[in-house]
């Protein structure tokens, strides 16, 4: 393990610092926003920005890295992220805001490139499986870990930005003291093939989309419900951290039984549990405790955050393997403009209905995710894939993932090797 870590342990530091100021941002700038007089949809449309410079980052980053090179535009996300960060400290003004939160997303996702670029290129093919799953495992690390850090200053003060900004500063020095040199090039660029998806694999669409409407949601907008139900800061930071651990630990078993009933049967489970799951957080808040709360936000989020890997998984398993990143970039996209679209429906949910809105707007996902996985069954049968845990990043990541090692090794021009993760096959049938 260590010979396979030490080569890339600089970069796995880096981009865990860097998720946790990304994880404290998010919640920050949500519970900052709570506590301001703005309206609540201007509170959705701020939100959302991120998502927006997210999926143009993920999009367009590559030409900051095919100009500059990797260890410098690194440094550049990092420190126009960092100088963004600190202006939102500054004042608090809508517009301002929303595009100093689309110039951090942008960047993020151009530094997400930048890390998942030199995964590709320093790791093996025999290796890939287990350096995909640590990178899997530290994102959701460094998002849950920046959750208590809410608790160390008055989100109304500037100081909490000050500390996001160092973690976003901090996440320079493991790359800068690096002697392993950075990969020439991003993985060859490959055109998403958004028709394909949408006319082949209609269901894989559709809850990518609605992956992203709850996520972007659920990680923008879970701080201003939770300070509506009464909570304070520290309770906000337990509900944040509960949620994305219980994402975390809910990825494998479900991925399990995915990979051995069918990805439409666990997506009527899973949106039919998110529904549930938020119907019973309306009848818990008030009478019940902290610990059944934070239990069911657990649940939620390991539901929630199983959508999108769910979608991709199901893909996969109707679309040609070869198709693989391609197929993948474009589910990204739509799982993008879901999350951008999140925050905003989320917000007019508030807005009429209260802090219980949100919950009435999840569940509203969750029902149509389950109808929609009902309606649209299959006649025919697939070979399943294994099913793995997916962080939403750029469609770089997809390179690394191990169902991707055929395409991958067609264009180096080797013949694929054990990825230690045997895919075997489930039982046929969707």
């Amino acid at each position: 393990m260590a010979r396979l870590l030490i080569p890339i342990a600089a970069i796995l530091a880096s981009i865990t610092v860097l998720v946790m100021g990304s994880g404290l941002m998010g919640t920050l700038v949500s519970t900052r926003l709570s506590l301001e007089a703005i309206d609540p949809q201007f509170k959705g449309l701020i939100m959302s920005a991120y998502y927006i410079g997210l999926v143009i980052g993920a999009q367009q980053g590559d030409w900051v890295v095919r100009r500059t090179g990797h260890i410098r535009a690194f440094a550049i996300f990092a420190a126009i992220a960092t100088v963004a960060v600190l202006l939102l400290g500054l004042h608090v003004a809508v517009w301002a805001w929303f595009a100093l939160r689309v110039v951090i997303g942008f960047c993020l996702a151009g530094a997400y490139l930048v890390v998942e670029s030199w995964l590709n290129a320093r790791t093996e093919n025999r290796t890939r499986g287990r350096v995909f799953s640590i990178y899997q495992f530290l994102a959701y690390l460094g998002l849950a870990a920046g959750q208590p850090l809410l608790n160390l200053y008055e989100p109304v003060s500037t100081e909490l930005f000050m500390v996001v900004a160092v973690l976003f500063a901090l996440c320079l020095v493991p790359v800068a003291l690096t002697r392993t040199g950075m990969p020439p090039d991003t993985p060859a660029h490959k055109r998403m093939q958004l028709r394909q998806v949408v006319t082949v694999s209609p269901l894989a669409a559709i809850v990518c989309v609605a992956a992203g409407l709850v996520s972007g949601a659920a990680f923008t907008l879970t701080p201003v419900f939770a300070l509506r139900m009464g909570l304070d800061i520290a309770g906000v930071s337990l509900v944040m951290t509960s949620l994305i651990l219980g994402g975390m630990a809910l990825q494998w078993p479900i991925g399990y039984f995915s990979d051995r009933y069918g990805r439409r049967p666990l997506m009527i489970v899973v949106g039919g549990g998110v529904a549930l799951v938020s119907l019973a957080l309306v009848a818990a808040i008030g009478p019940a405790p902290l610990w059944a709360i934070l239990t069911l936000a657990a649940v939620f989020g390991g539901l929630a955050f199983t959508l999108y890997p769910l979608s991709v998984s199901h893909a996969n398993d109707v679309l040609q393997p070869d198709d693989f990143v391609a197929v993948t970039a474009a589910l990204l996209f739509l799982w993008g403009l879901g999350a951008v679209a999140g925050p905003i429906v989320g917000g007019w949910a508030i807005a009429w209905l209260g802090g219980v809105g949100l919950l009435a707007y999840m569940a509203t996902i969750g029902a149509l995710v389950a109808l929609t996985a009902w309606l649209l069954r299959r006649d025919t049968a697939e070979a399943r894939e294994p099913f793995r845990t997916l962080t939403r990043t750029t469609a770089v990541i997809h390179h690394l993932d191990p169902r991707a090692l055929p395409q991958a090794a067609a264009e180096e021009g080797t013949p694929p090797q054990d990825t230690n993760d045997p895919p075997s096959k489930g039982p046929q049938g969707d």
